[in-house]
Parts: C-alpha cells; structure tokens; sequence
C-alpha cells in the first residue's frame, strides 16, 4: 500500500476542495461493524450488503443527501423487554452508523432487506453531456 499525505496535493492541484476535505473526514473512521461487501456488478453496477442480523426493516433508516450515503440501524428501539443475562454474546447487536460518498454520476437505485441481508444496488448514471464523444477532423 501507498502512503501519502493529502496536504502536499492540495498545494498542487486546484478546484478539488471537497475531495481533499472527504479525503481527511474518511482517514482512519473505519470501523468493523457492521460487516459489509461492496461488489462491481458489470460497468455501471454496485451493490454493497450489510450483514444485519437480529434487525428489522423498521430498525433501519437510509439517506441520500449530496452525494453522502448514510445507512442507520438503531437496534432494539421498539423493544421494550427485559435484557437477558448472557453467558456468551458472540452475535453484535448493537446501533450502527456508516456513511459513504457517493461519486456524482452514483445514484441509489434500489434497497432490499431480506433474510438479515441489507442490499442496496447503485447505478451509474452519466448524462449525456458528460459521456465520450467523437470530435470530426476537420
């Protein structure tokens, strides 16, 4: 792995603030919980899943805002029942925050939660002023 400092690009390259800025905001904010895959699916699809075992659709809560994807599990927030004392807690059930940044042309395109699975499928959309396009010689 490559290490290098953020700071030393910004003093070459110009107009790229909020990458620099989402750059320091994700060093060193990752946590293990709760596991997750992010799989390339063709040229222009993602899917990331969440295992989320223990959780209901109700627990979860995701939003897409500027770019920024937030995916929220508040666990046992409906439950009013007494905690059992555990001789082992091997399975994590526990609130979770994770945030992504989302390239522009990324757009979330569908959301399933089935079997303790979170899937969310993201599509890239390029519009048509941003695509490739042949220039004639004159």
């Amino acid at each position: 792995m490559v290490n290098f400092e953020v700071d030393t690009f910004t003093r070459q390259a110009i107009g790229f603030d909020r990458l620099f800025d989402v750059m320091n905001n994700i060093r060193g904010s990752d946590i293990n919980y709760p596991p997750y895959d992010i799989i390339k699916e063709g040229e222009e699809t993602f899917l990331i899943e969440f295992a989320l075992s223990g959780f209901s659709k109700n627990d979860l809560n995701i939003v897409v805002k500027e770019n920024h994807l937030t995916i929220e599990g508040t666990y046992g927030k409906d439950t009013k029942e007494e905690v059992p004392e555990y001789l082992h807690k091997g399975i994590a059930k526990r609130s979770f925050t994770r945030d992504f940044v989302l390239a522009d042309t990324l757009h979330v395109e569908d959301v399933t939660f089935s079997e303790g699975i979170l899937r969310l499928t993201l599509k890239q959309i390029i519009p048509e002023e941003q695509k490739p396009k042949k220039i004639k010689i004159n």
